[in-house]
């Protein structure tokens, strides 16, 4: 196959980059604003869970299709700071009255309004009022930007939160950050390249196939989200990992190309040389990263099926416009890549395999092998000691930095608003009759009454339980009279409209933990363990609480399986890549001890809060378990990806030396500097996302930076030439059933220059 694509690039180059030009305009065009495309909902949710079936419950059965916006009012420099003066509530009311004709707003609750004190400061210095934004096909979205829009006052300052207002925030952060990342990564990436290559022509390919990949990559993802719901985090994912791995794909080839070039020979054998072994070893290496994301589909969660889709996108787009683009840019350009050489960095190319400081640093290594296969882990196992400790937990408006909106209204809720209850379980009930009838009312009433008296629990809102005045002493007959004759009773009323619809009802659960702590958890656990009380059919148990539950339970159940497809596919495509039994299980355990060493770090870091004032984030004493799945599939992938360039070649060289340990050493000459100089490239690309304000993306872009640092050095300049010295012969063997399927299947680099010189 490679052979034929080296013949038609060669023949051909106009036409491969004609058509990619037309390509890439059109994909340009069409993924321009894939971001105004992506969810703001980001598909955390279980499917089939009792939270998710809550959720649905809400929407589909009781016409909730709605979402609390909360709007904090605090006095402006001149205005006396008391929620109880008469000028503060009059600016507070003629703010509020200017949403009063809105279409997207379903109710508003105000201090005002409704005279509830939790709606008032401790202080009495701010109030908040709760505004029902209905939902559309955008979550909100532009419900919202009109809430904003309309929400204004010259007397007091009028500020934005909740759940939807976070999101909101969190997807303008995010496009700020991939904006600032991708600028940023492609001036540092200019440098260092050309620092690389010693020449601006070699040093801007691989710029060139990053900027296509990025974009071919944009154009994919909306095409997708014309099927399904794509997260907005999906965009991240492609622009990080996208322009990463074409850096690197990129760097590999042309490298290859010039040292072909000095090699000599015709263009076509030059262009052959260079796919059949770095062209060959990009396209099925990005395979391998592709099918560990991939691997993520196996997760319930929408989200991490997103993130795998994203990622095996831009993996994808970065292998084509590798093994297709570049070769043709390659052929039209010849020796000319050398073109605009810096004299003195080029002068760093031309060194011997025998003689340069990786095959020296490699020989040491090599003759104290035990040695430093001890040290290597003893180091790895100290950084992992964090994991132990490692509390997962789940992300909130902390995650914003403290400018944000939507971050500010959170804090002064938590801090100044000491019964502020907006995290409340949520049960959605199925009576077997009209849930306003006798029977079903009793029901409700024994549930409620179980739940009012399990710990921790300070009130129940339902139908059986109304929390309007007067309405707290009243008894089963009580409620069982008031809806029988909703006419004469107010309260009944109100009840109704607010609780009930048919034979659905729902029930509010408001308690004293914090939501996301422990005990809210044990308490979701509690409720759920009640038994179903005569009369009523079906009790679903949402909320934050139940959700995150249910969240860290899918963890445990699926992340698994996951990773044991991963280890199943990467052993696979190792074999078939190496031809060796015992490399790839020795890559899949050095990777997962070096990727709990990265954990630990990230443990270190962001749960435990140290360099939080130098990386300007707040800490929240646990671990994203979004991040910590996506930072193992992607980590996996990348750091498989070197090891099978890093072997390739060593094998390249065993083919043409029969000494284990000079082949291992010169492999890792011809290898070691292009390898570490990805990873510097990559880290570039990485960092530069680790410096984002959205912790989530810091997160993720630190530890994949992290498991690049861990895997350049320890690994591959440690581990890897101990182990393949001290296996010796063994590296190459596997039994004669698997040879055959080797020698049918066979993945790993050819050099056609060895077949010549055979014949």
């Amino acid at each position: 196959m490679f052979a034929h694509l080296g013949r038609l690039l060669c023949r051909f180059p106009w036409l491969f980059v004609a058509v990619a030009t037309v390509v890439v305009g059109l994909a340009a065009g069409f993924g321009a604003d894939v971001v105004r495309h992506l969810t703001l909902a980001p598909g955390w949710d279980v499917p089939n869970s009792g939270s998710e079936l809550a959720l649905k419950q809400l929407r589909d059965r009781l016409g909730k299709d709605e979402t609390p916006v909360i709007v904090l009012f605090r006095a402006k420099p001149g205005m006396t700071a008391n929620v109880d003066d008469p000028a503060f509530r009059d600016a507070v009311e003629t703010a509020l009255a200017r949403i009063s004709q809105n279409p997207d707003v379903s109710g508003v609750q105000s201090y005002y309004g409704s005279a509830d004190t939790r709606l008032r400061s401790a202080k009495g210095d701010m109030t908040y009022a709760l505004i029902k934004l209905k939902l559309a096909a955008d979550e909100g979205m532009g419900a919202y930007q009109r809430l904003r829009a309309e929400l204004h006052s010259e007397r007091v300052e009028v500020e934005l939160g909740g759940e939807l207002a976070t999101y909101v925030d969190v997807r303008e952060q995010l496009a700020k950050d991939i904006w600032n990342a991708e600028i940023a990564s492609f001036i540092l990436l200019a440098i260092l390249l050309v620092w690389v290559f010693g020449s601006v022509v070699a040093a801007a390919l691989p710029l060139v196939i990053g900027g296509v990949t990025i974009v071919l990559s944009a154009a994919m993802l909306k095409f997708f989200t014309l099927f399904t719901d794509v997260s907005v985090y999906a965009a991240n994912v492609v622009s990080m990992l996208g322009l990463g791995l074409a850096i690197d794909y990129g760097l590999f080839i042309v490298s290859r190309y010039r040292e072909e070039l000095e090699r000599g020979g015709s263009p076509e054998l030059i262009l052959y040389a260079t796919l059949s072994t770095a062209g060959r070893t990009v396209a099925y290496s990005g395979l391998t990263v592709a099918a560990s994301l991939f691997c993520l589909l196996l997760m319930p969660q929408r989200f991490f099926q997103n993130m795998g889709l994203a990622g095996g996108i831009s993996v994808g787009a970065a292998m084509l416009t590798s093994v297709l683009l570049l070769p043709a840019l390659l052929a039209l350009l010849g020796p000319r890549v050398n073109r605009l050489a810096l004299p003195v960095l080029a002068k760093r190319n031309a060194r011997s395999v025998d003689s340069g400081g990786w095959y020296r640093f490699s020989q040491f290594v090599m003759r104290h092998a035990v040695l430093v296969l001890i040290g290597s882990f003893l180091l790895l196992g100290a950084m992992g000691l964090p994991v132990l400790h490692m509390e997962v937990g789940p992300s909130d408006s902390k995650s914003l930095p403290v400018s944000a909106e939507s971050r500010r209204v959170q804090e002064a809720l938590d801090r100044d608003f000491r019964h502020a209850e907006m995290s409340p379980l949520v049960l959605t009930v199925r009576a077997g009759g009209p849930a306003h009838t006798a029977a079903s009312l009793a029901g409700l009433h024994q549930l409620t009454q179980r739940i009012q008296a399990l710990p921790g629990v300070s009130r129940v809102a339902g139908l059986a339980s109304l929390t309007e005045p007067n309405a707290s002493a009243l008894s089963l007959s009580d409620y069982q009279l008031m809806y029988e004759y909703p006419d004469q009773f107010p309260v009944a009323q109100l009840g109704l409209r607010e609780y009930a619809k048919g034979p659905d009802s729902l029930i509010f659960v408001y308690y004293r933990p914090v939501p996301t702590s422990p005990e809210a958890r044990a308490l979701v656990l509690q409720v759920r363990a009640i038994a179903l009380p005569q009369g009523l059919q079906e009790v679903q148990v949402g909320g934050f609480p139940a959700f995150h539950l249910d969240y860290v339970e899918s963890l445990r159940t699926w992340v698994p399986w996951v990773i044991l497809a991963i280890v199943c596919v990467i052993l696979v495509l190792l074999f078939l890549m190496l031809g060796s039994v015992l490399l790839p299980v020795k890559a899949v355990l050095t990777n997962l001890f070096s990727l709990s060493a990265t954990f630990g770090i990230l443990v270190w870091i962001f749960q435990d809060g140290h360099l939080a004032g130098l990386l300007n984030f707040t800490p929240q004493g646990s671990m994203d378990g979004t991040i910590l799945v996506l930072i193992f599939a992607s980590a996996f992938g990348l750091s498989i990806d070197y090891e099978v360039f890093l072997l390739s070649r060593v094998k390249e060289m065993c083919v043409a030396s029969r000494d284990n340990m000079s082949a291992v050493a010169a492999g890792i000459q011809k290898s070691g500097p292009i390898i570490t100089s990805a990873a510097l490239l990559i880290g570039i690309v990485l960092g530069t996302f680790a410096m984002g304000e959205v912790v989530f993306m810091k997160a993720m872009g630190l530890g994949l930076l992290l498991s690049v640092i861990v895997d350049a050095t320890l690994v591959r300049m440690l581990l890897v030439p101990a182990s393949l010295r001290l296996l010796g012969q063994l590296n190459w063997w596997a039994p004669k059933p698997l040879l055959l399927i080797y020698q049918r299947f066979n993945l790993g680099e050819i050099d056609p220059r060895l077949n010549e010189e055979k014949k």
